[in-house]
């Protein structure tokens, strides 16, 4: 799949959108610090909640499971070749 070519209009749109959110980002104070943090903390509350819900079993189990998977696939495939 070949990517799309990055045009000089594309360019213009990501200055426009970038000085956009700039303005709006100075005009409540924020840094980039601080919404990448926000969105750190956020991953990190949806991941203690997932922990908290059995996620880190299923995790475990996904350590076995999946290899298996992968490889009864391969296996698979090389036969019908």
């Amino acid at each position: 799949m070949a990517s799309k070519p990055i045009t000089f209009g594309t360019v213009i749109k990501l200055a426009f959108w970038s000085f956009v959110i700039g303005v709006i980002m100075y005009q409540m104070q924020w840094s980039p610090g601080d919404v990448f943090g926000w969105v750190a903390n956020q991953v990190a509350a949806v991941w203690a909640w997932f922990s908290g819900s059995g996620l880190s079993y299923v995790l475990l189990g996904a350590t076995i499971v999946v290899p298996i998977f992968l490889f009864s696939r391969f296996r698979e495939k090389m036969r019908n070749k």
